[in-house]
């Protein structure tokens, strides 16, 4: 769109198109389909990538497409996880400090 060589609603299709993906892999719900993860990433795949359990670090890292995660050897398989699964990183950090996002 800035060079003009795509339409102006192009950039604002994008801009949706990610933020609606954002928001559906980060809903909080324990959601997936076994066959539908080999297509596209769903709350229940990405929520392993959150863990704060050190096995799943540098796991399950796609945005969208989770072949990468089955080629790279960086996939765990859903299925295979405890459901209840804690999240964070392992340090308490001050209210001032998370409302000014440091």
């Amino acid at each position: 769109m800035f060079l003009g060589i795509a339409p102006w609603w192009m950039f604002w299709a994008i801009i949706l198109k990610n933020i609606a993906q954002n928001d559906f892999m980060h809903l909080n719900v324990w959601w997936g389909n076994r066959s539908l993860e080999w297509i596209i990433v769903t709350p229940r795949y990405h929520h392993i990538h959150h863990s704060d359990n050190p096995a799943h670090y540098r796991n399950n890292l796609a945005a969208l497409f989770p072949i990468w995660d089955h080629a790279f050897g960086s996939y765990v398989d859903p299925e295979k996880v405890p459901r209840k699964l804690t999240f964070g990183i392992g340090e308490s950090a001050s209210p001032v400090r998370l409302v000014i996002g440091l």
